[in-house]
């Protein structure tokens, strides 16, 4: 009778910590998630700051007639702009793998 009742408690523990496992594994995903679309997120206000500052950039010019690529402040916006696209694409795309793994 003790023995039976030792077993039951094994197994039952042990679909306990299996369950405990899983969970865990699956929280900690989840955290990776929306760190990533977090990261995500601030990139992607950090491109709308940029754009913004290249269009106040180009009204104030369109006055003068200047050309807007030769303005320096324009040129690093957009080159900030060209290595801020792939790493949001980038960010999104470890997100999308992450919620397609299993646990």
């Amino acid at each position: 009778m003790l023995s039976r009742v030792k077993k039951d408690f094994e197994s039952g523990l042990k679909k306990v910590k299996w369950f405990a496992t899983l969970l865990s594994e699956r929280v900690r995903i989840e955290i990776t998630i929306f760190k990533l679309l977090y990261k995500s997120e601030e990139l992607k206000k950090k491109r709308d700051e940029l754009l913004r500052q290249i269009g106040e950039e180009v009204y104030e010019m369109r006055e003068r007639g200047k050309n807007v690529y030769s303005n320096k402040e324009v040129l690093a916006a957009i080159k900030s702009l060209e290595s801020i696209e792939p790493e949001i694409r980038e960010t999104l795309e470890k997100a999308s793998d992450f919620s397609k793994l299993d646990a």
